[in-house]
């Protein structure tokens, strides 16, 4: 009894053992080398596109205005990697008459591209740009509505400008509006390091100095942003 019981549980070994190995060799024979971006025939499917994005934000609590581009390349229409950068200036507000403490901010920052994007064949879809990189920031005096390059520099007035990393993801909702052609609307936040920036100062009369400090976080804000995008996507 235990003799037929080992040769029939044998017999089931080999049996299975020879389908599994079939399945192997025709598995292995039929599958190809897939990587993260292959999509399910096997392939990877290539694109790109420039971009231009305006946009607006607080920054040092004062209304600013941010344009910037993007060059990135598309994998399989689901991902996007590249360059993008930005510059900004809180100007847009003009006091009359400007005070000697009067000052704006203006800048830019740059770096690597990367946009997971959802659904992208759909008319309208979602993706998720992010924006990691570095810039600089320059503190410029207004007063009498004159700039630092209109300046003498006899003036006693001073300018400051800092460095900093920038970490800016975001979300936009996408439209196909032609073939080669999309719109987004869409909201970021910028992360910034504490940026360092003090403005000197004196009041016409006065010998003695004032001091403003910036605050910190200055740059970090939500922005709204439009993007216009032309390419193969």
């Amino acid at each position: 009894m235990k003799t037929k019981v080992f040769y029939t549980l044998l017999a089931l070994v080999l049996i299975v053992g020879l389908n599994i190995n079939t399945f192997a060799q025709e598995e292995s024979s039929e599958q190809e080398y897939k990587t993260l971006f292959t999509n399910k025939k096997g392939q990877t499917e290539h694109g790109g596109y420039l971009g231009l994005t305006i946009g607006y934000t607080d920054i040092d609590a004062k209304p600013a205005l941010e344009l910037g581009g993007r060059a990135a390349w598309v994998i399989n229409h689901q991902f996007a990697f590249g360059f993008a950068g930005k510059g900004f200036f809180n100007n847009l507000d003009k006091p009359t008459p400007a005070l000697d403490s009067d000052y704006f901010l203006a800048g830019g920052y740059g770096g690597l591209f990367f946009q997971p994007i959802l659904f992208p064949k759909a008319p309208v879809h979602v993706s998720f740009p992010i924006i990691l990189g570095a810039g600089g920031v320059y503190l410029n005096p207004r007063e009498n509505h004159k700039y630092h390059w209109d300046y003498d520099y006899n003036y006693d007035y001073s300018y400051d400008s800092d460095f900093f990393l920038v970490f800016e993801p975001g979300v936009e909702v996408e439209f196909n509006m032609l073939r080669y052609l999309r719109m987004a609307v869409g909201a970021s936040y910028k992360f910034t390091n504490d940026v360092n920036l003090v403005y000197e100062y004196t009041v016409d009369g006065q010998e003695e100095k004032n001091t403003i400090n910036v605050s910190p976080s200055a740059l970090d804000n939500f922005s709204v942003n439009l993007s216009i995008m032309f390419g193969w996507f």
